[in-house]
């Protein structure tokens, strides 16, 4: 399994922590797709929020043309995907779309200020970034987080 940390925005991430959104679009420019089948996304949302506030985990992995995708998911009742989010992939070469599994909202969200406290280089994540297993923000995210989550 590997982990990663992705940007999102407050009203996306609210639709994914309370199971609206059953799919999460990114834009893409390879063919191969970094995310696969088990992968821990957590989602540091952006905007006022500025915190990572929870995770969930990848299941189903589409990749393709934008068209492609927004065709799949259309036909899908029960996919969660609005016109905004497919707006948000068109005019890309490609198109990602990961399942959310199991999404967990932390009790406590780790705020971006107290990790600039202990590592005042770090950068928040603008696009989908891996971590290593051992990575100093992935360590103190999860150890804060660890026995403070709630699965809606």
């Amino acid at each position: 399994m590997t982990t990663f940390l992705m940007p999102i925005k407050p009203k996306f991430a609210y639709r994914i922590f309370t199971r609206i959104k059953r799919y999460d679009l990114r834009r893409v420019l390879e063919s191969k797709p970094v995310v696969k089948r088990g992968d821990r996304v957590i989602l540091y949302v952006s905007g006022r929020v500025k915190a990572f506030m929870g995770e969930y985990t990848v299941g189903e992995v589409l990749i393709g043309p934008p068209e492609y995708i927004i065709r799949l998911l259309s036909r899908d009742p029960v996919s969660g995907v609005s016109e905004e989010d497919f707006e948000y992939i068109r005019g890309s070469p490609l198109a990602l779309a990961m399942e959310v599994v199991d999404p967990l909202v932390y009790v406590k969200p780790v705020e971006l200020k107290c990790i600039f406290k202990i590592l005042p280089d770090f950068n928040p994540p603008i696009r989908l970034q891996r971590l290593d297993d051992y990575e100093p923000v992935l360590v103190m995210i999860l150890d804060k987080a660890k026995t403070r989550s709630i699965s809606r």
